[in-house]
């Protein structure tokens, strides 16, 4: 059998043209079409992907939001309880504080008025021991106990210090002696003498009745004082009386 080349030469031409035609008119158009699909499919799906890493970050942001926003509500929480507990404990502790001012203020208004009425009857004691016995002192003068009061006076002029003695010797004034009685002329005389010699020199003196004094005699001359009464026995007296008192007062335990 023969080859007709010629047929196959035109065959062969015929396919050439054909797999040209299939390729430009269908296979590109086909393959064209898929790429697209492809690359539609594609940034679908990158589109999805981003959204999706989106969502995921949304939703990681949220979970972090949630539990920052519970940290700090459970933080609050914590912080008023914290803050509560402090006020009730300030408020409980200023309560105790202004009671035991009150206490306290009570206290010391109980004891000053305590204070106040115990002195208050010390010195209406002290008052009226003192009255009393001056009085009794006064009733029981008579002219033996003021002649004993004059001597015991005398006594005294016989110890003059030193400075007194030399300040009556150098003075012109007149010596001013005061009693709570009447002295008799003898005892006057006696105090004069007693007094030069116990100066070494005439003092001018001037006599005169001081009810001030009780029972006793006082001598002034140039600010120099000397003088012997039951006055200052009695103020003696009340002072240790005033110290016995304060010393029991004292001794009173603290309410």
């Amino acid at each position: 059998m023969e080859i007709d080349w010629i047929t196959v030469s035109a065959q062969v031409v015929n396919f050439l043209i054909l797999v040209w035609l299939l390729k430009r008119f269908l296979y590109q158009p086909v393959i064209h079409a898929m790429d697209k699909r492809e690359n539609r499919i594609r940034s679908r799906m990158t589109t999805a992907e981003q959204r999706e890493r989106a969502a995921n970050q949304a939703r990681q942001d949220y979970e972090r939001k949630l539990a920052d926003l519970e940290q700090q509500q459970a933080s609050l929480l914590a912080e008023a309880e914290k803050e509560a507990r402090q006020s009730r404990r300030d408020m409980i502790e200023q309560a105790r504080i202004d009671t035991a001012e009150a206490r306290n203020q009570w206290m010391q208004e109980v004891k000053e008025e305590k204070a106040s009425f115990i002195k208050g009857v010390q010195q209406q004691s002290l008052f009226a021991v003192e009255s009393i016995a001056r009085r009794a002192l006064e009733d029981l003068a008579d002219e033996q106990l003021e002649e004993r009061i004059t001597h015991t006076f005398i006594d005294q002029l016989s110890t003059l210090d030193q400075g007194i003695i030399d300040t009556l010797s150098k003075t012109r004034k007149p010596a001013t002696l005061s009693s709570s009685f009447e002295l008799a002329p003898d005892l006057k005389n006696a105090i004069s003498r007693e007094l030069q010699t116990a100066i070494g020199a005439a003092v001018p003196m001037t006599f005169q009745r001081s009810e001030r004094l009780i029972c006793g005699i006082e001598l002034v001359c140039e600010g120099h004082v000397l003088s012997w009464n039951l006055s200052d026995y009695l103020t003696d007296l009340t002072s240790l009386m005033e110290k016995a008192f304060e010393t029991a007062r004292s001794r009173e335990p603290e309410a």
